[in-house]
């Protein structure tokens, strides 16, 4: 009989945990297009689901989760959340002025409520501060959030995370410090003092506990820059990433950490240089990173800026102009070409209008042509900027089509490209219009 009730007390163990309730979190957008996904992004794993016709999205987290700090992605919108076993929780998103305020309901709702709440929204830093008010500050800052966090009484293992990345949130400001202050003070060439780059590196301490925590990683990569810039009196961008990977694999010890931040900086430059001057990284790549998924995702960046490296034949567009006819860069063999992926409502592209007609009045009669390929949505606005402003070159709207966007892997306008009289590239991200640089480049171009 006994061994009977133990055998049914152990099928009914078993039951109770395959009968384990499941863990989900329910986005609800106000206003929502229909199939737009939204993830939660946790410890160990990416969960996407797309937005059904009413704004609704429901994800169900494997049973097996990690549990800790998470993100709710929906488009540019990025809302911190906190996942537990069993706590499932409702998230309706609505527009209040120009935030989207995330409203929490169901079990799991106080902690996330706590997240979002207005307190780590306020009191932003004040640049303009001498260095050691800005401190002060900061050490005020914390401390306030702090007394907010003990009056919330949640369980010691929260508040001790909590600590943590309240921390790293307070002190990633410092990070900005340097070029913030001399920009809002009207100090030029600032230099912090000794004590700064001190206070910096303590507040950056090594926690492979929060490596998955966004603040934490932003802080630790705010850092790596700053102490990487801070003897470098001209920016090279290769210089910079090799100080940074320097500064991590000196002041961290952890294995995840430095893999984290090697490929976080390396992919990061080869997103904005290429693939180009990738040998002397390649090395600290492969030696600092072993997981497989980065390994190929990595190896699968590299091969798509390899295709768009100097000497590579140019992707091909063919687009309509601002007269409705149809021009390709087959039309263009036989001169240099110089394109300009530009929209209206992008003020940095429109910044470089005065410069670009400066350059196509000095190279009118050349062998080279100016090629302003538009991404707006509303055609309409750019086929009044032309006109008003009587743009210059050759002015192509893309129709909507991404394509020669995506090849040349651009991710923020203005892009300037640069190829030669056979369609190869020169430069696959060329100086703008407005540096000295490209009407140094165009000198030397033989035969223009």
């Amino acid at each position: 009989m006994m061994k009977f009730s133990f055998i049914a007390g152990l099928i009914l163990a078993i039951m109770s945990c395959n009968n384990a309730p499941q863990t989900t979190v329910s986005l609800h957008v106000e206003g929502a297009k229909a199939d737009v996904p939204a993830e939660v992004v946790t410890k160990d794993s990416v969960y996407s689901v797309t937005l059904d016709s009413t704004g609704l999205a429901l994800i169900t987290l494997a049973d097996n989760f990690q549990p800790g700090y998470a993100s709710l992605k929906y488009g540019r919108v990025v809302i911190p959340v906190y996942v537990e076993p069993g706590k499932s929780f409702d998230v309706s998103l609505k527009q209040k002025g120009r935030r989207m305020t995330p409203v929490f309901t169901g079990e799991g709702a106080k902690k996330n409520d706590y997240l979002n709440s207005k307190v780590f929204f306020q009191g932003y830093p004040d640049f303009k501060a001498d260095e050691s008010a800005f401190i002060s500050d900061l050490e005020e800052r914390e401390n306030k959030l702090l007394i907010y966090l003990d009056s919330m009484a949640f369980e010691n293992a929260f508040i001790q995370s909590e600590k943590k990345r309240i921390h790293a949130l307070v002190y990633g400001s410092l990070t900005s410090y340097p070029s913030y202050h001399g920009y809002y003070s009207g100090v030029q060439n600032f230099k912090p003092s000794e004590r700064y780059y001190e206070v910096l590196k303590a507040a950056a301490v090594e926690d492979e506990s929060m490596l998955n925590v966004p603040v934490y990683q932003e802080l630790i990569a705010g850092t790596a820059r700053v102490m990487a810039g801070k003897d470098m009196t001209e920016y090279d961008a290769l210089t910079l990433v090799k100080n940074k990977l320097d500064y991590i694999q000196k002041n961290f010890q952890s294995p995840k950490i430095q893999e984290f931040f090697v490929d976080e900086f390396i992919t990061e430059y080869v997103n904005r240089s290429g693939v180009e001057r990738l040998d002397d990284l390649t090395s600290v790549y492969n030696a600092k990173v072993t997981s497989p998924e980065k390994k190929a995702k990595f190896d699968e960046l590299c091969s798509t800026w390899a295709k768009i490296a100097k000497g590579q034949p140019s992707p091909a567009f063919k687009y309509t102009d601002i007269n409705g006819k149809e021009v390709s860069l087959a039309d263009l063999a036989g001169k240099y070409v110089y394109i300009d992926v530009w929209a209206t409502w992008c003020g940095p592209c429109r910044g470089e209008l005065p410069h670009l007609k400066k350059l196509e009045h000095q190279y009118k009669n050349k062998n080279i042509a100016f090629v302003s390929i538009s991404c707006d949505q509303d055609k309409a606005a750019w086929e009044k900027m032309v006109k008003s402003e009587k743009l210059g070159g050759i002015q192509l709207h893309n129709g909507g089509d991404r394509e020669f966007m995506q090849a040349y892997i651009i991710k923020g306008i203005p892009r300037f490209i640069l190829l030669d009289r056979e369609g190869k590239i020169i430069n696959s991200d060329m100086s703008r219009p407005s540096d000295a640089k490209t009407a140094e480049t165009f000198r030397s171009l033989k035969g223009i």
